[in-house]
């Protein structure tokens, strides 16, 4: 049986680009994300959420990246959200479902023109981001006018090859973002 070119995700046929989505004027109650590029996902760009308001999400924008899949997330804009939410970014490694089963190259993937601006978010963790440069580069990301009270800030440029960081105030608060089964917040 020749199982080349036939078990990875990105030489699938029906995994191509998901691409030009507008997510906009929504409310968000419990959920375990707002917005995520996932596992199964190969390219994602051109994608636009803003003006939602978030009454109990775990996470605003998670960016999945799976060490045996090539992964190219770009030009995600996150704007005008307010809310609670548990964690407003998390990239990590996904390996969940991780195989390279007789793959010889390990994918590197891309994470690059992520803004997120005009946000004001109560939030357990405002920075959730593992860099792993032998698996994926982070690049080109903004931070603008955003307004957060956090228990756990964990920004560090350095997880990130260029960042923007503007007009970012992240003020510490003892306050939990509550649990996201609860719905809290907006009335």
């Amino acid at each position: 049986m020749n199982m080349h070119n036939t078990i990875w995700a990105d030489t699938q046929p029906e995994n191509g680009t998901n691409e030009r989505i507008l997510v906009e004027d929504c409310v968000y109650g419990f959920c375990h994300r707002c917005l995520t590029c996932g596992s199964e996902s190969v390219h994602n760009r051109n994608i636009l959420m803003r003006r939602i308001k978030i009454k109990g999400a775990a996470r605003l924008l998670w960016l999945k990246m799976r060490p045996d899949t090539p992964q190219c997330y770009e030009y995600i804009t996150v704007e005008q959200i307010e809310g609670r939410v548990k964690e407003f970014l998390k990239i990590y490694p996904w390996t969940q479902f991780f195989d390279l089963k007789d793959r010889k190259d390990r994918p590197l993937s891309y994470a690059d023109h992520i803004t997120m601006w005009d946000c004001d978010c109560v939030c357990d963790t405002f920075f959730d981001v593992i860099a792993d440069e032998e698996q994926y580069l982070l690049t080109d990301f903004t931070l603008k006018d955003l307004q957060i009270k956090a228990r756990v800030d964990n920004f560090s440029e350095d997880k990130l090859r260029s960042v923007v960081y503007e007009n970012v105030q992240v003020e510490e608060s003892t306050e939990p973002a509550g649990s996201w089964h609860e719905v809290k917040g907006f009335q």
